[in-house]
């Protein structure tokens, strides 16, 4: 590695280099640069991050006219103003003015000798339009604001690394960058400044600069650049991204001798490419819940709808060859699909409002036997199979105070879950008590198909159907009504389940003036 003593270039009492990397967020800044080794024409040329074996063409995007002109100009004199550097070995740094369709822009030009480990001088050298920059300030010809500039605002890093792995160059801005002076930066092993994730990305890379090495390459033309990023760990500990640029130089007679690079902190952008992915996300799942919502509701209208339909054909073409018993079956049927359409059109209500915000908690006295038998009742006529439901009620209170709506949502929506999901000869058992004086438990158990374990913490979000459920009636709505009713309520819920054993599901719900209050 290569130490220098850098001169004063900006002012007497800033020591220090420090170099102007592109910046494709301010207007009009780029970098253009090349390595040349001593008495020789530069190999390659880079105009931000694309390379070309020409110094004018060849990029992956064409040069503007002003670059074309500006390096025109300033390529006339490089030749023996590299050499000159060269066997001086400092760098040098200055700015020029270059006049192109009568407006005057300034330029930057950076050159920086360096030596590597088989004693072969190079030069890196860059030209980077600072116009916006100089503009900005009132005093262009004060050095001390444009060093102060140049060291508040950038961060972007240039360096040049041997096939050994040895620093040959690093500009001062990797201070800024890391929080490590380049000399501490050499004392701190790859993997204490890299993520694990980030040190695996970086060796490959590097192998892929290698390989051509060991096998003999030589075209370096044939070798293109690299663009990665890293996630690094700064000094302070703090983890930033980085993109970086790399490509590798070759020395006078076309072997590769080390790589040069370009390092940029992406962490902004990288936040906001974060935040766009995760809003596009969310976004696609919503629109893929909105379609399952669309395809579940109109499939839990269509089998009602249709019965009811059939039944009214029914009537309709043969009500004089019909016996009552067989019109009193139909009437029974069309209220049952009815009594099924309304009870989808509950859950959506409940979802929507809680959507809203409008779902409200309206508690008063009531009858809670009373409501739980009517609840019963009502679901026992509405089954195939009547008289499913063994109701077990212990001492209550005669009158406690609930909402009767969230109330009714709450366990319809488990009772109905319990009878789906069993057999048609299994009977599902509703038990309720008052686990202490402020509050009521309820337990219903089933026999049915069970809920699988790794499925278990899906269960109460909308839409979302058990793999061993998909083809059993339901919304997949339920739950999710009951639970946001719970949460209303300010109620517990808790489960266990077993594959083909059934599931019991627990509830415990505040029931007085009092508990409401101190909750």
């Amino acid at each position: 590695m290569v130490t220098y003593k850098l001169p004063e270039l900006f002012s007497p009492d800033e020591g220090q280099l420090v170099a102007l990397p592109a910046n494709p967020n301010l207007p009009g800044y780029s970098v253009y640069s090349y390595i040349r080794a001593a008495g020789k024409a530069p190999l390659t040329y880079t105009f931000n991050n694309s390379r070309s074996g020409q110094p004018f063409s060849g990029f992956d995007k064409p040069l503007s006219e002003l670059w074309s002109d500006t390096l025109g100009l300033l390529m006339e004199q490089a030749e023996e103003e590299d050499e000159r550097i060269i066997e001086g070995g400092l760098p040098v740094e200055y700015t020029r003015e270059i006049s192109f369709e009568g407006i005057d822009y300034k330029f930057l030009i950076s050159k920086f000798p360096f030596t590597t480990s088989g004693g072969e001088s190079f030069l890196l050298s860059s030209f980077r339009n600072v116009t916006f920059f100089l503009d900005s300030i009132n005093e262009i010809g004060s050095r001390k604001v444009l060093f102060s500039l140049v060291a508040e605002n950038m961060s972007d890093v240039f360096c040049v690394v041997d096939m050994d792995a040895r620093i040959a160059f690093l500009s001062a801005s990797i201070k800024k960058l890391t929080g490590y002076s380049a000399e501490e930066l050499a004392a701190i092993p790859v993997s204490h400044l890299l993520t694990p994730e980030s040190l695996e990305t970086g060796l490959k890379i590097w192998s892929r600069f290698k390989d051509p090495v060991e096998n003999g390459a030589d075209a370096l033309a044939e070798n293109k650049p690299e663009l990665f990023e890293i996630e690094f760990i700064r000094a302070d500990k703090v983890k930033r991204w980085a993109e970086v640029t790399a490509a590798t130089f070759s020395g006078p007679d076309g072997c590769i001798l080390g790589v040069h690079g370009l390092i940029r902190d992406i962490t902004e952008r990288k936040a906001r490419h974060d935040a766009m992915r995760s809003s596009l996300k969310h976004e696609i799942e919503l629109s893929n819940v909105k379609s399952k919502y669309i395809s579940t509701i109109s499939h839990e209208f269509r089998t009602p709808l249709s019965i009811i339909y059939s039944n009214l054909q029914l009537l309709e073409n043969h009500r004089f060859q019909l016996d009552a018993e067989t019109i009193n079956d139909a009437f029974e049927l069309s209220r049952m699909a009815v009594k099924s359409l309304l009870r989808v059109l509950d859950k959506v209500t409940v979802i929507d409002a809680v959507n809203k915000g409008k779902l409200e908690f309206k508690p008063a006295m009531a009858d809670m036997e009373k409501l739980c038998r009517n609840l019963v009742k009502d679901l026992n006529e509405m089954e195939m199979v009547p008289d499913r439901i063994d109701l077990i009620i212990h001492q209550i209170p005669s009158e406690v105070w609930i909402d009767e709506s969230l109330f009714s949502h709450i366990f319809t929506n488990l009772l109905l879950n319990a009878l789906n999901f069993s057999d048609k000869k299994q009977r599902v058992q509703f038990e309720i008590s008052m686990i202490s004086s402020d509050s009521a438990g309820f337990v219903i158990t089933d026999h049915g198909i069970g809920i699988p374990e790794e499925e278990m913490n899906y269960i109460f979000e909308p839409f979302y159907r058990t793999s061993n459920a998909r083809n059993a009636r339901g919304s997949g709505l339920g739950l999710a009504v009951v639970r946001d009713c719970l949460k209303l309520h300010n109620g517990e819920i808790s489960f266990e389940s077993s594959l083909g054993v059934g599931s019991v599901f627990k509830v415990i719900l505040p029931v007085t003036r009092d508990s409401r209050a101190t909750e």
